[in-house]
């Protein structure tokens, strides 16, 4: 069995339970993550146009969120809930 920790400050240890046979040797690499600070640099987000006021809109034919300065739909019905306030 092999049990490997990786803590929040990068450090890695591992540790081999000395009952099992075979290789006594363990790789642990820390996982790498994707981290975005920007709504634009998402892959299924175009903010290609990216104007005042613009807003997210699906947009199923790309299959991605498109930034809109209008709200418009040509397959269905859409509904505009602000909330309460």
């Amino acid at each position: 069995m092999v049990r490997a920790v990786v803590t929040t400050s990068g450090g890695v240890s591992a540790n081999i339970n000395k009952n099992n046979s075979g290789a006594q040797q363990v790789s642990v690499q820390v996982p790498s993550s994707s981290t975005s600070n920007s709504l634009r640099s998402l892959t299924d987000v175009n903010a290609a146009t990216l104007n005042d006021g613009a807003l997210l809109q699906y947009d199923s034919a790309s299959d991605k969120f498109v930034t809109k300065t209008t709200i418009e739909t040509t397959t269905g019905t859409i509904r505009f809930n602000g909330g309460n306030f």
